[in-house]
């Protein structure tokens, strides 16, 4: 009998650790979403205020999925902060609007990694097919919109409306202190898990091409060390973001110390993707609005983020460019990184004969 009541209040007491190291996680996660949104959506409004007011970049398919990929994480950081601080204020609310809350997350969650992965195909296709890249963005530019706004809802659609189907009305409708979601299924997590795997294949396939055509046109080489430190800033900013994801929708459970840590690093990986590929390119940088003078570069003691070549322009000059890469530290991997273009040299000599083949969306 002793046995027993002792098995029994050892078991009340683990649960209620587990529950309060729940909800220390929960509002760790509420705190960091906050944080991060407020950087995210700083620099959010800041690029896509550049974007809006040059006519030059609105065309540019990059940087319109530039916009779209800032839109979505700042977007997933609100839209957590909102579920994670419900979750830990435990408030009873209908269950239908947990629901509801965590599928426009996933949706964001899912944009932003659709978008990254568009944005290094573009990339890919500008150095690859110079002269044809134009037209491929006129005519799939909006069929390719539609897949990857199908694929972000699909999944938390499809499995919140079986459950709705599945669960009685009441059920649906109730109150619910936790915060539930109705994407914890076994189904649900595997086809997340194949779109997450889908996309990060087609991101290294992008980044093996850019770079062996790169090294085929002498780019880079050893001794150029900007080309090399661009690829390894965004290898590294994309594998930040890419392996806390997959551990995080496997759901695999951790020690909270071990959790917190994996949600920050994943946090701070998200927050730098306006900066990695966003304020890093030379093109977007040199049209930011200067309402911050120092850090643009307009007062005494401050200059340009690394060495900007003047006459490096980011955009195809010729049919014999195809196979230069443009790369300028500032230059960004995923949004213009190694632009094809020519030397200074070969520029001029082509502007008698060739003209700018603009990119329209």
């Amino acid at each position: 009998m002793t046995n027993s009541s002792d098995r029994i209040l050892q078991t009340g007491l683990t649960s209620s650790n587990l529950a309060d190291n729940n909800r220390l996680l929960e509002t760790i996660k509420a705190c960091v979403h906050i944080g991060a949104f407020i950087i995210t959506g700083l620099f959010t409004c800041l690029i896509i205020a550049t974007v809006r007011h040059n006519q030059e970049l609105r065309q540019n398919p990059r940087y319109v999925l530039l916009c779209q990929h800032c839109i979505c994480v700042t977007g997933f950081n609100i839209m957590g902060a909102v579920v994670h601080g419900l979750r830990s204020l435990c408030w009873p609310i209908p269950r239908i609007t947990c629901w509801i809350l965590f599928d426009l997350q996933i949706v964001m969650a899912r944009g932003l990694m659709i978008t990254l992965t568009l944005m290094s195909i573009s990339t890919c296709l500008s150095i690859c097919m110079p002269l044809r890249y134009p037209i491929l963005v006129q005519r799939l530019y909006r069929w390719v919109a539609l897949v990857a706004c199908i694929l972000a809802l699909l999944n938390p659609v499809v499995f919140t409306v079986l459950a709705c189907v599945r669960f009685p009305w009441d059920y649906v409708v109730g109150l619910d202190t936790e915060c539930s979601t109705a994407l914890e299924g076994t189904a649900c997590i595997a086809s997340a898990l194949a779109l997450l795997l889908l996309l990060v294949l087609l991101i290294i396939i992008s980044y093996v091409v850019i770079y062996l055509e790169g090294r085929r046109a002498g780019h880079f080489t050893q001794s150029n060390s900007k080309g090399r430190r661009t690829i390894l800033i965004h290898s590294l900013q994309m594998s930040l973001h890419i392996l806390p994801s997959l551990i995080i929708i496997s759901r695999h459970q951790e020690a909270l110390p071990v959790a917190v840590a994996i949600f920050i690093l994943f946090s701070f990986a998200q927050s730098l993707s306006p900066v990695v590929f966003g304020l890093r390119c030379k093109e977007l940088y040199k049209e930011m609005p200067q309402f911050l003078p120092c850090i643009w570069g307009t007062c005494g003691g401050c200059g340009y983020i690394g060495s900007m070549d003047s006459t490096s322009t980011g955009t195809i000059t010729s049919a014999e460019t195809a196979a230069s890469i443009e790369t300028n530290t500032s230059t960004c991997m995923a949004t213009s990184t190694p632009s094809a273009i020519t030397t200074a040299h070969e520029v001029e000599n082509e502007r008698s004969d060739f003209t700018e083949l603009p990119v329209y969306v």
